[in-house]
This record gives structure tokens, C-alpha cells and sequence, in this order.
């Protein structure tokens, strides 16, 4: 993978894969809601995904999130 991500990125796509909310993300990573939309935003850019299903989509077809493992983890 060409792109860098790091730890709470990748803890944000996590969580993300759990169909966890932006409410929810925010309240566990101690951010605003605010921060934590914009960082998905800027992921959805950086990987080219149009919505947050495609974001997980294109982690798990990358072998970044193990598939059968549920929930996944980091």
C-alpha cells in the first residue's frame, strides 16, 4: 500500500468496520464529532472511496483488516 496511515487511522477504520458511528468514534476517541468527520473525510479522499462501506471495502481487499474476524481488531 502506497498510502501512509497511521495507528488512530487505522483504529478510525476499525471502528469503522465494527459500524460504529461518528458519535460513537468520537466518544472513544476522546474527539469531536467534528474531527472525527473530517478525518473520515480526508480518508475517503486519500483512498479514493466514495463512502465509508467502500473505505472498509478497500481494507479488507487489501488484506489490512483480516476477513473472518469479527469484530476486527487492531
Amino acid at each position: 500500500m502506497d498510502h501512509e496511515l497511521n495507528e488512530r487511522d487505522f483504529l478510525l477504520i476499525v471502528m469503522l468496520a465494527r459500524g460504529y458511528t461518528t458519535t460513537r468514534i468520537a466518544r472513544e476517541l476522546h474527539l469531536s464529532r467534528y474531527t472525527v468527520a473530517e478525518r473520515i473525510s480526508k480518508l475517503l479522499e486519500q483512498f479514493a472511496c466514495s463512502n465509508r462501506s467502500q473505505l472498509v471495502a478497500y481494507f479488507y481487499a487489501h488484506r489490512l483488516l483480516h476477513v473472518g474476524i469479527w469484530p476486527p481488531s487492531v
